[in-house]
């Protein structure tokens, strides 16, 4: 039997299909399918699960607590500021300056002997003991590191996270130490610049009131004070010659100097005006002890 339709259904007509909507799903299906069989898990089973997962969780925040290092950014600050004070006349923590200690800080100040008569170079006597103990220090961070045999340490980091403790973060340790004592000794030597032949005087004055030629004197006083202090100066001189000391060039012509290390000059990337200056402040109070 024969039948011919003229036309379509209402409801299709409009209709039109989107084959490539339909090929993507189809594909996406396959992909899902191809992948692997499927596994439903029950309810006791993910709680298994999750209960396996944190045991092993705990069991490595375990095994990092149990080499958890004392090493942190204050303790070397508070280590490489013991160390310099009188290179180790006071008490070291185990943590950072352990082994042959005693005998390398007694090496070091065998090449600052001690000097009859007026002292000069204070400055520069100072900038190379430091130079110095921060040598050491980095060269026990090297070997440390060097050791095939070291087992991984954790440390608690500023945040309070538990992390791997590296070499380059020790390193990173250190020159914030070293930088947080070249900031204390800028801001020093600019105070004892600004008191340096300051002889504070009391006039006792029959009236209250006060002479022009007073005045004056007083005034000029105030004034060389500011001068004295200008913005930073000193500052600035002191925190560039304690930067440019620790480049690998100053550090092993140091490491390398056999002789007394008093009057060594390092290239501190100041003029020789500037560092006359410097050694003028440290001096001036040196030889006033």
């Amino acid at each position: 039997m024969n039948m011919r339709v003229n036309g379509l259904p209402s409801q299709y007509i409009g209709y039109k299909v989107d084959v490539n909507k339909i090929r993507n799903n189809i594909e996406k299906q396959n992909e899902a399918e191809s992948f692997g069989d499927r596994a439903v898990i029950s309810e006791e089973g993910k709680r298994a699960l999750e209960a396996s997962m944190e045991e092993v969780e705990k069991q490595r925040n375990i095994d990092r607590i149990r080499h958890l290092s004392s090493v942190s950014s204050y303790g070397y600050k508070s280590d490489f500021e013991k160390a310099l004070s009188d290179l180790g006349q006071g008490s070291i923590s185990d943590e950072y300056l352990t082994g042959n200690y005693e005998k390398e800080i007694s090496n070091i100040a065998s090449k600052f002997e001690k000097e009859e008569g007026e002292k000069t170079d204070s400055f520069d006597r100072h900038v190379n003991k430091t130079v110095s103990v921060f040598n050491m220090m980095r060269d026990k961070i090297e070997a440390k590191y060097a050791d095939s045999q070291r087992k991984v340490e954790y440390y608690v980091a500023d945040s309070g996270e538990i992390e791997e403790l590296t070499r380059e973060k020790e390193l990173e340790m250190l020159e914030e130490a070293y930088a947080n004592h070249s900031t204390f000794m800028a801001t020093s030597t600019e105070i004892w610049a600004d008191l340096q032949d300051f002889t504070p005087s009391i006039v006792y004055h029959k009236v209250n009131k006060q002479s022009d030629e007073e005045l004056s004197v007083n005034e000029s006083g105030k004034e060389e004070v500011i001068e004295r202090s200008e913005k930073g100066q000193i500052k600035d001189m002191v925190s560039k010659a304690f930067l440019s000391a620790i480049s690998d060039e100053n550090r092993i012509s140091l490491s390398q100097y056999e002789s007394s290390l008093n009057h060594y000059k390092l290239k501190l990337g100041i003029s020789a005006v500037e560092r006359e200056r410097l050694n003028g402040i440290w001096d001036f109070y040196a030889n006033k002890e």
